[in-house]
């Protein structure tokens, strides 16, 4: 947006709270990364199925966001350049806080630093060399079916295992992975499921970094198992 003078209108959303601003350097506001120098380290922002979001908040926030596009397109009002505009659902309260514009800023500040659009699957330290190994539903059944030995492992939470569970899972939450691995075999297969996949890779990369070769992602997670396996177990 910034090379191609283009305004930025930004949205984010997590659990009961939401914000939106306009990122526009050159109708001198801030850019994004003004205000997020650096990305987080890989894997440290919870998805929504660890840290959920409200269903109607998007929708919400979706439509200040068509507003400020409105406003810019046409002409009209005050868009939110140089302000964040925050909305808290629970309290049904909004708030605005000043945005300054960083003249240390590696892309729009006084110095600049940064040129061109960066590579951010590299920058982020994702990239697709770092994919865990997984393995299908259809894969899994098939074992199950042959009495192959394996260790299925479900690391979402308990109120999540209560709703819906696949047979012969055992339950290790993933925040309790890295104390509990211990409880796992070296020598076996290990598959390692959760809802849709995402918290399972997280814990797969933890055991291969403790010396489990032989572990592998559940693709999709139990989502996947009930629509394509055993459609008995509950969706949520």
């Amino acid at each position: 947006c910034v090379f191609e003078r283009k305004p930025n209108v930004y949205g984010s959303v997590f659990r009961f709270e939401g914000q939106t601003t306009v990122f526009a350097p050159h109708l001198g506001g801030p850019c994004y990364r003004c205000l997020f120098p650096e990305p987080p380290p890989p894997d440290s922002v919870p998805n929504c199925a660890q840290a959920g979001v409200l269903g109607v908040l998007p929708g919400i926030i979706g439509m200040l966001q068509a507003i400020e596009t409105i406003k810019l397109i046409v002409g009209i009002g005050d868009p939110l350049i140089g302000r964040l505009l925050h909305f808290d659902a629970l309290k049904v309260k909004f708030r605005e806080l000043n945005l300054r514009r960083d003249p240390q800023c590696p892309i729009c500040g006084e110095n600049p630093t940064i040129f061109a659009p960066i590579d951010y699957d590299q920058f982020c330290g994702a990239r697709a060399d770092q994919a865990v190994p997984a393995i299908s539903v259809h894969d899994v059944k098939r074992k199950m079916d042959a009495r192959e030995a394996f260790q299925l492992i479900d690391v979402r939470e308990t109120f999540e295992y209560e709703i819906a569970r696949i047979d012969g899972a055992k339950l290790i939450p993933l925040g309790e992975i890295a104390d509990r691995a211990d409880e796992l075999p070296r020598e076996q297969l290990i598959v390692v499921h959760c809802h849709s996949g995402q918290r399972s890779a997280q814990a797969v990369r933890l055991l291969r970094q403790r010396g489990f070769a032989n572990v592998y992602n559940l693709e999709g997670g139990i989502d996947a198992w009930s629509d394509q396996i055993d459609s008995s177990v509950p969706k949520y």
